[in-house]
């Protein structure tokens, strides 16, 4: 799995994503996401031909969001992060046991082939 980040038609953050690899193993990054992870911006905008972010957040939008944070109505965006990172993790615990079970299944199946097929 490999960390990517979404951004819209403006070229404004939306969400991190995840991709699998293809058979070959080799990563393909939708067109409009980038390897590039932002800084925590309140509103970061994505410029391709320069691959960065930069914060596009007016005054009067981070005066609102530091209002509604002192308040506890929303998370900082620490917090946010944070819980992207645990939901990432449970994510990666699952896809590893997924594969220990796969493994033991196949370890299973050449001893049953070795042993002369019989179950």
């Amino acid at each position: 799995m490999k960390q990517v980040y979404e951004y819209d038609e403006n070229f404004f953050f939306t969400v991190p994503l995840t991709i699998e690899p293809d058979e070959e193993g080799n990563y393909s990054v939708p067109e409009n996401c980038t390897t590039v992870q932002p800084p925590s911006f309140i509103r970061a905008r994505f410029h391709p031909d320069e691959q960065k972010w930069t914060e596009e957040a007016t005054k009067e939008e981070k005066d609102a969001l530091l209002k509604q944070i002192e308040t506890g109505k929303v998370p900082s965006p620490l917090e946010e992060l944070k819980s992207q990172n645990a939901s990432i993790m449970v994510q990666l615990a699952e896809a590893q046991n997924l594969i220990e079970s796969q493994a033991k299944m196949i370890a299973d199946l050449l001893l049953m082939l070795a042993e002369g097929g019989e179950a």
